[in-house]
């Protein structure tokens, strides 16, 4: 298994794969083809359009043909300023021929935290690990005697077609996937030595799709509602038991308070080894009823409205939409866990414990499964008066199965049994309480401050990492640029001193600049992004303005 691609012999293929799995080449654009197609649409445009409003379609004719004669302009423009594209890399013969070859004994996967960079795994090994997983030949099992997966004898269309009905039943969706999941796996080469796999289910397009992607609805809706309890919960007690974070700003806020009264004194993460995994099934059921009915009974609302992008709580549902009551989101939750499927070959296996990574609603999962215990232990010792226990939690934060507790003094270490089920392992970091990565953070206690640098995964990788686009490909160019802003928004936020800016940006637009990228539109771009986030860089003093002459050089 391995992510350095020097051992290709194909130069040409090397330096396409290099790429990652997402480059796709340029190709020659038929303009002719363009404009009849856009003519065609447009027509289309027009006669809806004038059907809408009741009007005769000529009326719009003189608007059609100014939009036709625009887009000829736009496509004279183009035509001169793209070259034509020479012969693709992938369309040669000696290229096709070294890759059957390499596809024979290997297996091409996208590489876990880089997943612009391929790895490259013998398929041997990529199989047997899978059925290590799976429980086939081997035995793989929890402490309680039970395996993960559970072969079934049951043929995957009679699932489908199970499916199908339940969905049409419940008036999920008119048109249902007739596949199931099927497990795959990718390698963590940030990991030494490489011998752990992320294992994820390809839900994209399976049966269980609609009802995941419904859940996912409900459950944003009822997370955000149990913030709303959590505030409440606060107020009253001037305790906090909503521990979950979205994103590294949430740590920043926190950070800033204390770094103000100069009052943090230690700071340590925990990471739940194998959480997805590990989930059993009927505690998940148990715990999330209980969240999905306490957000319910706080909204004072009969149902959750679920639309295309959002759901919302109503009283009053519209027709034509789908409505949900507490009963029916619950049901709908049982019947997900009890009908997860993956499929390895021509075998089918259902997951009697855990959760699928794939799945659109598994982190929603995971995060409010973990709150049900955060919140009820903290309410316990609430109750029981313990207030000595729980300032030790009064500075903390997780992002799934990452956890962060600042001055917790060691507590959580001797209290996680306590807090979570038996099925869960908790393992602390190895610091000594004065540094400590989480998230895309690096962080550092020094005299009552925490102070904050990037963090990055990807930096452990032992061969050259992809992570962002090269202007060869068919991608539009200047939109392109937006990486380069993206990239200097999350060093702004996570670095506190300008050298620790100064250190990630220089290596970057040198990277880029590999990557085609010019110098001119670099220094635009960082221009533009300097003043129009004076707040994020206000903090690097005057010697901001003049980091772009350090690359042009």
């Amino acid at each position: 298994m391995t992510g350095n691609l020097k051992f290709i012999k194909n130069k040409k293929l090397r330096s396409l794969l290099c790429k990652g799995p997402r480059y796709r080449e340029a190709r020659n654009t038929n303009w002719n083809m363009f404009v009849s197609d856009l003519k065609v649409n447009l027509k289309s445009c027009v006669c809806s359009w004038a059907r809408r409003e009741k009007v005769d379609s000529s009326l719009l004719m003189e608007w059609y043909h100014k939009v036709l004669d625009g887009v000829a302009k736009i496509v004279k423009k183009l035509k001169k300023q793209r070259k034509p594209c020479s012969n693709m890399i992938l369309n040669s013969p000696d290229v096709i021929d070294s890759l059957s070859k390499l596809q024979d004994k290997f297996v091409f996967v996208p590489t876990d935290k880089a997943s612009n960079n391929i790895a490259i795994v013998c398929k041997k090994f990529y199989i047997e690990q899978s059925m290590r997983e799976l429980n086939i030949f081997t035995t793989n099992h929890k402490e309680d005697g039970k395996s993960t997966y559970e072969l079934i004898d049951k043929d995957t269309k009679s699932i489908i077609e199970r499916h199908t009905k339940y969905l049409k039943t419940k008036s999920i969706c008119d048109e249902v996937p007739d596949s199931l999941p099927f497990l795959y796996w990718i390698p963590k080469m940030h990991k030494k030595p490489f011998s752990k796999q992320r294992y994820i289910a390809a839900s994209s397009c399976c049966s269980t799709k609609p009802i995941s992607a419904v859940l996912t609805k409900c459950l944003a809706l009822i997370e955000k509602q149990h913030r709303f309890i959590c505030r409440r919960y606060f107020k009253s007690h001037g305790i906090n038991p909503m521990w979950i974070i979205h994103n590294s700003s949430t740590i920043h806020e926190m950070l800033a308070t204390l770094n103000h009264k100069r009052e943090c004194k230690s700071i340590r993460t925990y990471d739940f080894s194998t959480l997805y995994t590990n989930i059993p099934h009927s505690k998940l059921k148990s715990s999330l009823a209980w969240v999905i009915k306490e957000a319910f009974k706080s909204s004072g609302k009969s149902y959750i409205s679920v639309y295309k992008n959002d759901a919302r709580w109503t009283d009053k549902p519209r027709k034509n939409t789908l409505h949900l009551d507490y009963k029916e989101v619950t049901c709908l939750l049982r019947w997900l866990v009890d009908n997860i499927y993956v499929t390895f070959g021509d075998k089918c296996f259902r997951q009697v414990i855990g959760i699928p990574m794939g799945t659109d609603c598994a982190p929603f999962l995971a995060n409010l499964f973990l709150y049900f215990y955060e919140y009820k232990w903290i309410d316990k010792q609430r109750k029981a008066k313990r207030y000595q226990i729980i300032k030790f939690f009064k500075n903390c934060g997780r992002y799934i199965d990452d956890l962060l507790m600042v001055n917790n003094n060691n507590k959580m270490t001797e209290l996680m049994c306590s807090i979570y089920p038996k099925e869960l392992e908790l393992v602390p970091d190895d610091g000594d309480g004065t540094t400590a990565p989480f998230l895309d953070l690096f962080l550092t206690v020094d005299r009552g401050v925490v102070f904050s640098s990037i963090y990055d995964k990807r930096d452990n990788f032992d061969f050259p990492i992809v992570n962002f686009p090269t202007l060869t490909g068919n991608i539009p160019k200047k939109s392109s640029y937006g990486v380069f802003v993206g990239e200097l928004v999350r060093y702004a936020r996570a670095c506190t001193y300008y050298e620790d800016f100064q250190s990630r940006t220089l290596p970057l637009v040198k990277k880029l600049k590999k990557q085609f990228f010019t110098n001119k539109l670099l220094k635009h771009t960082f221009i533009s992004f300097r003043d129009s986030h004076i707040h994020l860089v206000q903090k690097y003093g005057s010697r901001i303005l003049n980091l772009h002459n350090e690359w042009t050089l």
